[in-house]
C-alpha cells in the first residue's frame, strides 16, 4: 500500500516542500493550518510537522484523531520542546531535524560574539551620530585571538563553531549533556576542544571563559542554566551569546549583569518571552545585539539539501525496518 504522508508548511515556498517534490512515490498531502493538519492526520503513516505551529490545542485533536495507522512523526525543525509539550500521540517514533542548520547558526553565533567585541553598537551609534569615535571604541574592543571561549551544547552547532573559533586562534571549551562526551579525552582532542566538562562542573568551565555561546537544546534540565550565580561566577566583562532558547537564561538576572557592567555584552538570537515585550530593557541597553530570532536564516540550499537527506535516510530506514535517526525521546528531562 502506498505510504501517505502529512507536510505543515508555513508559505507556498517552504523549503520543507523538497520533502514532498523528492519522493514522488508518496501520497502527500500538504497542510497550512490545524484543521488540515488533523483531518488529513487521520489516515496517515507520517506526519512531517515544524515546531512553531505546535500548540496544546492541535496536540488535543492529534491524540483524539490519528489512528493506529500512524508509525512515524518527523520534526523539520531541531527543537521540539513546543511538540512534547503539546502532547503527540502516544507510542509513535518521534525524530527531529537536530543539525541541519548546524553550519548557518554557528555562523550567526560567531556573527553575535564577533560585533560584541569589536563593539559594532557602538560602531554604529557613532556613525548614525556622524561622530569619530575610535578613542573610545579602540580602548573597549576585545579580540577573538587567545581568548578563552566556552560553548554550552557540544552538538552539531557546537561542533561547528569549534571549527570557526580555531580559526580566529581561540581557545575552546565545552560543556555537555554527554556524560561520555565529557570523559573521553579521545573525543575532545579529535574535535580540537581542550575538554569538555560535565553539566554539573558548569560554573567551573564558564568561570574561565572569555565569552560562553549557548547552543544547547532546551528541556526541563537546561531551564534557567545560566542563572544570577552562572553568570556572578563568569569573568567581568565576559561575553554571553545564545542561539538555542531564551530559557536557558534567567532573563532578570542577565539584565542585571549587564547593567551592572558584569557581563560586557550579549548577542541574543532568542529571548524569553518571544518576542520580548516592547518596554524590555533589552532593545536599549546599549552592550546587547538583538536579532529576532534569525540565526537559521540565510541558507536556504544548504539547509534544505540537509533536511533532504536526513529524512531520504530516515525514510529507508522506516521502510526498512531499521532504527530511525535523530530520534528523540518524550520523556527525556
Amino acid at each position: 500500500m502506498k505510504l501517505k504522508a502529512v507536510l505543515h508548511t508555513f508559505r507556498t515556498a517552504d523549503p520543507g516542500l523538497i520533502l514532498r517534490d523528492n519522493h514522488p512515490d508518496i501520497d502527500w498531502a500538504v497542510s497550512r493550518n490545524h484543521d488540515d493538519i488533523v483531518h488529513h492526520a487521520a489516515d496517515a503513516d507520517i506526519l512531517v510537522l515544524n515546531n512553531r505551529t505546535c500548540t496544546p490545542e492541535l496536540g488535543e485533536k492529534l491524540r483524539a484523531r490519528v489512528s493506529g495507522r500512524l508509525k512515524w512523526i518527523h520534526f523539520t525543525t531541531a527543537g521540539v520542546e513546543l511538540g512534547l509539550a503539546m502532547g503527540l500521540p502516544p507510542g509513535v517514533p518521534v525524530t527531529c531535524s537536530s543539525g541541519i542548520n548546524g553550519p548557518i547558526l554557528a555562523e550567526h553565533a560567531m556573527t553575535l560574539l564577533l560585533a560584541s567585541l569589536r563593539r559594532f553598537n557602538d560602531i554604529n551609534e557613532g556613525q548614525r551620530a556622524h561622530e569619530w569615535r575610535r578613542l573610545r571604541i579602540v580602548e573597549s574592543m576585545g579580540s577573538l585571538e587567545g581568548a578563552t571561549v566556552c560553548i554550552f551544547g557540544f552538538g552539531a552547532v557546537g561542533r561547528d563553531l569549534v571549527r570557526k573559533l580555531r580559526a580566529f586562534d581561540a581557545r575552546v571549551i565545552a560543556v555537555s549533556r554527554s556524560a561520555a562526551a565529557a570523559q573521553s579525552l579521545d573525543y575532545a582532542t579529535n574535535h580540537a576542544v581542550d575538554r569538555v566538562y560535565p553539566r554539573d562542573k558548569l560554573r567551573e568551565a564558564i568561570a574561565q571563559a572569555d565569552a560562553v555561546i549557548l547552543c544547547t537544546n532546551s528541556d526541563r534540565s537546561s531551564y534557567h542554566m545560566i542563572d544570577a550565580g552562572a553568570l556572578a561566577a563568569m569573568k567581568k566583562g565576559a561575553v554571553v551569546v545564545n542561539v538555542a532558547r531564551g530559557e536557558l537564561i534567567d532573563e532578570s538576572a542577565l539584565i542585571a549583569a549587564l547593567r551592572a557592567g558584569h557581563i560586557g555584552a550579549a548577542g541574543l538570537d532568542v529571548t524569553q518571552p518571544e518576542p520580548p515585550l516592547p518596554d524590555s530593557p533589552l532593545f536599549d541597553l546599549p552592550n546587547v545585539i538583538l536579532s529576532p530570532h534569525c540565526a537559521g536564516g540565510g541558507s536556504p540550499r544548504g539547509t534544505a539539501g540537509r533536511q533532504a537527506s536526513l529524512f531520504a535516510e530516515n525514510l529507508r530506514r522506516f521502510r526498512a525496518g531499521e532504527p530511525l535517526k535523530n530520534l528523540v525521546d518524550p520523556n527525556a528531562d
